[in-house]
């Protein structure tokens, strides 16, 4: 009820490890685990490592042309080709999870119109080790005085991540969830002497500190969401991480 079409709730789950972990190790075996993946690394003076194996692009700028991809709506993976192929094929084929993502995709464009000439292109599904998403991949023209920073600002925060209408899913966001995000979700990425660069958003993730590690996770919920099925698909978006830690 209400204006409220999507929201992107996320939870936080902390392991106690047997022993300190090596949080440049552990971004290695991502690396070698997800090599498709934006792998992000960020370690302030005073605490815990931010690391994790993004799938999501938010945005790249080179030459003039923005690249960013719409990915939303999750299915896992088949223990066989066969077993991959129907669970892609109900991927594809869920009104449920197709309007998920034709949200994002609609957003991303309409918010890059404002910048640019945009040009959207065809649906797919992106597998990956542990789970496989529906994804549109989109682009645009834009000025040569564009920043990078100046795309980042148009598309943060993107329904992927936080929900529409923006303000009321954020109000949901901060009302029910029971932990801070911190850097979860936020933009992290590189930028030239141009102003040309490439942001990943900070998905798949956790924060290592010494021997504990907090681990974060979201999903997109609609209004023909179930609760057991968004649970059984957030647990599948811890993994990354934590497969590497055992």
């Amino acid at each position: 009820s209400g204006p409220l079409r999507k929201v992107v709730l996320a939870t936080a789950l902390r392991a106690d490890l047997a022993e300190p972990a090596t949080p440049c190790a552990l971004l290695e075996r991502l690396r070698q685990r997800y090599p498709a993946c934006f792998r992000f690394l960020v370690a302030p003076a005073d605490g815990g490592v931010f690391l994790g194996a993004t799938p999501e692009r938010l945005a790249s700028l080179r030459d003039g042309r923005v690249e960013t991809v719409a990915l939303a709506g999750s299915v896992g993976r088949g223990d066989s080709p066969a077993a991959d192929a129907r669970l892609a094929d109900r991927l594809r084929e869920s009104d449920k999870l197709r309007h998920e993502q034709g949200v994002v995709v609609d957003t991303i464009a309409r918010r890059l119109e404002g910048i640019g000439d945009v040009a959207v292109g065809d649906r797919g599904v992106r597998q990956l080790s542990t789970i496989q998403h529906l994804e549109t991949p989109i682009s645009a023209a834009v000025s040569a005085d564009t920043h990078v920073l100046d795309v980042i600002e148009t598309l943060h925060p993107t329904p992927a991540v936080n929900g529409l209408p923006p303000a009321d899913a954020l109000a949901t966001i901060r009302d029910t969830e029971t932990f801070d995000r911190g850097w979860y979700a936020a933009p992290i990425g590189w930028i030239d002497a141009d102003g040309d660069g490439t942001f990943g958003v900070g998905l798949r993730s956790g924060v290592v500190d010494d021997d504990s590690v907090t681990l974060f996770a979201g999903n997109g919920i609609v209004g023909d969401s179930t609760p057991d099925a968004e649970w059984e698909e957030v647990q599948l978006k811890y993994h990354p991480v934590l497969d590497e830690l055992q």
